[in-house]
């Protein structure tokens, strides 16, 4: 086994919910996988328009610095973006008649271990 990887698990932890005010976002999916598999993380958001926000989504290993890993604009926009991290692995999309984005990772790296969070 190559040192670092440890028992060559991943940890996809999702940031606790975000609140400010009475806006929330509350992200689900996360858990273990390991390298090759793929996830698939949602943001669910309450107590706003979410159609009208853009989406962002960001990523933090332990003791480091956040990490932009995708974005997808508003209604008014079908722009969607991607860290170079993730580029060519990674699908973000967002269903507003549910208030909730998703991201799809495919082909996990250890790298690709850390805590998840949406943003708007």
């Amino acid at each position: 086994m190559e040192a670092g990887l440890g028992p060559w698990l991943l940890a996809l932890a999702l940031g606790p919910a975000g609140l400010w005010a009475q806006l929330r976002l509350v992200e689900s999916g996360g858990g273990l996988r390991a390298p090759g598999d793929s996830v698939l993380l949602s943001c669910q958001g309450s107590g706003f328009d979410f159609g009208s926000y853009d989406i962002l989504w960001y990523r933090q290993v332990p003791g480091g610095r956040l990490e932009w890993v995708s974005y997808i604009g508003g209604s008014w926009s079908s722009t969607k973006k991607y860290g170079s991290a993730v580029q060519g692995r990674a699908t973000v999309s967002r269903d507003n008649s549910q208030s909730e984005s998703s991201l799809s990772l495919l082909a996990l790296h250890p790298r690709d271990s850390a805590c998840y969070f949406c943003a708007v």
